[in-house]
């Protein structure tokens, strides 16, 4: 009888030792998963496909019918924004500014068809692709073609397309297919002044 006590007291030591340890594992589990929840929360959805934009920094030309389109993206505002000028044969007529604003990446387009719409980003199932949805416009009570929405391919470092989808115009949608490819610093021309290099993460 006295062996089956002094065995009971054992089996019940060694399962408050064993409850103990559980609880201590579990406890610093927890902290660590709390720890990288944390550090994930640091960065939302907004600054995730921003940082794709400042990506592109640099100077990218694509062949159209009209001649060579440059986009040229440069970071100003202690980097918090990225302007993107659009050149035509040497000639300014588009711009955009990319920012985040409540964790949401947002596009105002100054647009050559005089109107100024603009976009909110909205993740993609593809992780090289940027879809930027139409949120609203100034101008197109008297300017209604514009561009409603536009896809950006990120194919690699030094490609980019570009799909612009217009509306309000004669067609119900129209589209404009551009594709891009990266300038050399060393080979951007006094019109078209170059960015810098691209601040590029494979």
């Amino acid at each position: 009888m006295l062996r089956i006590n002094r065995l009971r007291r054992l089996v019940a030591a060694l399962v408050l030792s064993t409850s103990a340890l559980w609880v201590i594992v579990s406890c610093s589990a927890h902290e660590m998963g709390s720890g990288n929840s944390a550090a994930s929360q640091g960065q939302t959805t907004g600054d995730l496909l921003f940082a794709k934009v400042h990506g592109l920094i640099g100077t990218w030309d694509a062949k159209t019918g009209d001649g060579v389109l440059t986009d040229v993206f440069k970071p100003f505002a202690f980097d918090t924004a990225v302007l993107a000028e659009e050149w035509l044969n040497g000639k300014q007529i588009t711009s955009t500014i990319f920012y985040v604003v409540n964790g949401e990446l947002r596009a105002d387009h100054y647009c050559d068809y005089k109107n100024q719409p603009r976009y909110t980003a909205v993740p993609a199932v593809d992780p090289n692709v940027l879809d930027f949805e139409f949120r609203d416009a100034t101008n197109l009570d008297t300017h209604p073609l514009h561009f409603h929405y536009t896809r950006w391919q990120l194919v690699d470092r030094n490609h980019l397309v570009q799909d612009w989808f217009a509306m309000g115009g004669q067609k119900p949608v129209s589209q404009a297919h551009l594709e891009f490819t990266k300038r050399a610093a060393a080979a951007a021309p006094m019109d078209t002044p170059d960015a810098g290099s691209a601040n590029w993460k494979e």
